[in-house]
């Protein structure tokens, strides 16, 4: 055998391919079982779904990354809205109810950020202890009222579409895309996360500021929060306490499926990038076959699941090829050395 026939590497498909067929695959499934799934209006109505949880899955592959999480962000939504709505209702004013709702959502991230740079709890108990808090808060300022009343220009602001087909969250989510898979792969940014999740001590003692890094990315999650509360309400029309419930698991959901290990050091945005849309189809399929919203919940329950023991598998084996490896090196330098000392 020739040794370029040796060093030759079987095909292997990735994971982002792979999760590419799997779109397509459920794309063509529902339009066959449902004919009117290819209707423009009605296709195109996915990407406006996926884009409000994709803005905030994109945000949560860094944190994830870094072998975090942030169980808070459907509620850091809601509490964003909350905050429009009822400014909006005592102001009148739009820009102002939009700031005073981006700051308390970037307020959130940022105290998410601030226990967990500067305390030992762990992110999963700290934004436990958030959501419940986050979810108070909203509790507390509405109850069981609800805003609405909002004036055309703010929701053309989620409504608008180009050619009267592509919502206008396809836009945010493609530019917000590109951004952030940007300065994952090509910055320096990307390696620190990757590195805080393999081993954060070996990183802080290079002389990267660790704790800065996830003060920061927990506080840009909170800020994407607030746009996609924004985003969100301008298609609903209304501000209320049921927003953003099970929002955070199809986040998490969406990230860790696009390839982002639970366990840190390994991540991928344009993975994240085509899960969440696989997550939109699923929800404008089950809506348009009039599958409950708790069958689409527990779909969603079983692909996490799902990918949590698919990264598990995956680790194992990676870990099983590199011993293997390893011991194979060893055996080769021993056997060399043998070699050595016989000769002289």
């Amino acid at each position: 055998m020739s040794a370029e026939a040796k060093n030759k590497k079987p095909f292997q498909v990735s994971h982002q391919l792979a999760l590419l067929g799997v779109l397509v695959g459920l794309i063509l499934l529902f339009g066959i079982i449902e004919p009117a799934f290819f209707i423009p209006r009605v296709f195109f109505d996915i990407f406006a779904i996926a884009g409000e949880i994709g803005i905030m899955a994109l945000a949560m592959t860094y944190v994830i990354t870094t072998g975090g999480v942030d169980l808070a962000v459907g509620y850091n939504l809601q509490m964003s809205a909350i905050v429009f709505g009822i400014t909006f209702v005592n102001t009148g004013n739009v820009v102002l109810s939009i700031i005073f709702a981006l700051i308390v959502a970037t307020l959130g991230g940022m105290f998410n950020g601030f226990i967990v740079a500067k305390t030992k709890i762990p992110p999963l108990v700290t934004t436990l202890g958030t959501m419940y808090l986050f979810r108070g808060i909203s509790m507390i300022i509405a109850g069981t009222a609800t805003y609405s009343g909002f004036p055309d220009g703010f929701k053309q602001f989620s409504t608008f579409k180009f050619f009267n087909a592509i919502p206008i969250q396809l836009v945010y989510f493609v530019v917000l895309f590109f951004i952030m898979d940007y300065f994952y792969r090509k910055g320096s940014l990307g390696r620190n996360l990757k590195g805080m999740g393999f081993n954060e001590n070996a990183v802080r003692f290079s002389g990267v500021k660790v704790d800065r890094i996830k003060f920061w990315i927990y506080t840009l999650l909170g800020l994407l929060c607030g746009f996609a509360a924004m985003v969100y309400l301008g298609r609903l029309s209304a501000a209320k306490t049921s927003m953003g419930d099970f929002m955070n698991f199809q986040v998490i959901t969406a990230v860790l499926l696009g390839g982002t290990s639970i366990m840190g050091g390994v991540g991928s945005v344009r993975g994240t990038f085509i899960a969440t849309l696989i997550i939109g189809v699923l929800h404008k399929g089950f809506s348009l076959l009039n599958f409950s919203g708790n069958i689409y919940n527990f779909t969603i329950g079983l692909i996490l699941i799902f990918s949590l023991i698919l990264y598990t598998l995956t680790e194992e084996r990676r870990k099983v090829k590199t011993r293997s490896r390893r011991d194979q090196l060893e055996s080769q330098t021993a056997a060399t050395g043998d070699s050595g000392s016989g000769t002289g």
